[in-house]
């Protein structure tokens, strides 16, 4: 028995840990990038947040910190990020997964009015450098949190209307997660220290908390919409931006897509009312009907043989959809269920 590119191909993820154990698979390295907020000026390092960060992901993740101090994302300026060691170790440690937090310095009056023309672009360029690493590493990018210090030129207006915005925009424009930190920590003037800037230890946790959960809610999976003869799904969210290779479909701000051409499609989640927080879903491909959907940190190929193989760190189930629904194996045979690679069924 035979079956046309209609054939759906569902690949769901198993528990990251089960798949650790499964394959011996190294922990996902978590880079964090950052200014003094993230390297944690004025309290401990294990107390910083990125430390904190750590023992809330657990097993599985292996979290360092790459903050500098006092550092910008505009690369013109003398004490741009681009510039410092911690930048290159960010790329060096072959990450999993990039957290950004830059902006807070960007925003002082001798720097922002002379070059805050050069901040969407040079953050876009950050984000870009990362997402092209040979590792491919997810890139998270954060608003920053309130912040306001005249005697060092910055005022907290300026994060807020002005640089905020272009963060905003730039997950966007490229796709990626957002975490607002800053209606996280806002309501919590505890949790800084007296220069109205920088956290203190308890504010450092609540940030790794707000930084953690979003990390480790589900995956967002896009669904098949019978009712859209073939479109595309998104879960329940407070907004939505849909994607085809990695470019924003203007004007697709529906919680349902029908894809009008072949290619790789995403979509953007707001998953909080009251936040600016976004996840992104994994890429769908698109391919004369049929549909292969790729999991948190998985690669799926086709190999040699002409079989799917699981490449990476990751786990797999496939599941093809047969005519009147039943359920097959890849050579046609009806199944019981979903089979999958971990040794269950007969799944290439």
């Amino acid at each position: 028995m035979q079956y046309t590119t209609a054939t759906t191909i569902r690949c769901l993820s198993l528990s990251l840990a089960g798949f650790a154990a499964w394959v011996g698979a190294a922990d996902i390295k978590v880079a964090c990038v950052g200014n003094s907020i993230t390297a944690g000026m004025g309290i401990a390092s294990n107390q910083a947040y990125p430390a904190k960060l750590d023992s809330i992901l657990g097993t599985g993740y292996a979290v360092t910190n790459h903050g500098n101090s006092g550092k910008t994302m505009i690369r013109a300026v003398n004490d741009a990020y681009w510039k410092q060691p911690q930048f290159g170790d960010a790329i060096s440690s072959s990450p999993g997964i990039v957290i950004i937090e830059l902006g807070t310095n960007d925003s002082k009056d001798y720097i922002w009015p002379n070059y805050k023309q050069d901040f969407k672009r040079d953050y876009r360029a950050m984000v870009d450098t990362f997402r092209n690493l040979s590792s491919k590493p997810e890139v998270w990018i954060c608003l920053q949190p309130r912040a306001n210090n005249p005697s060092w030129g910055m005022l907290d207006a300026v994060i807020e209307k002005q640089v905020n915005p272009l963060i905003q925009q730039v997950a966007m424009e490229a796709g990626i997660p957002l975490v607002d930190l800053r209606t996280g920590m806002n309501g919590h003037p505890e949790w800084f220290q007296s220069d109205s800037v920088h956290p203190n230890a308890a504010g450092a946790k609540g940030m790794a908390s707000i930084i953690g959960t979003l990390l480790k809610r589900p995956t967002i999976t896009v669904a098949m919409d019978a009712s859209l003869e073939g479109g595309l799904h998104a879960p329940q969210g407070f907004g939505f931006q849909w994607y085809r290779n990695d470019t924003l479909l203007a004007g697709e701000t529906g919680q349902s897509l029908k894809p009008k051409a072949r290619g790789s499609y995403k979509v953007s989640v707001k998953v909080e009312a009251n936040t600016q927080s976004r996840l992104v879903s994994r890429p769908t491909l698109i391919v004369a009907g049929m549909e292969v959907r790729t999991p948190k940190h998985r690669l799926l190929r086709v190999g040699p043989s002409g079989r799917l193989e699981l490449s990476g760190s990751g786990a797999l189930q496939v599941r093809l959809s047969g005519p009147g629904g039943r359920e097959v194996d890849p050579l046609g045979k009806s199944t019981g269920g979903a089979q999958s690679a971990n040794g269950s069924g007969d799944a290439p």
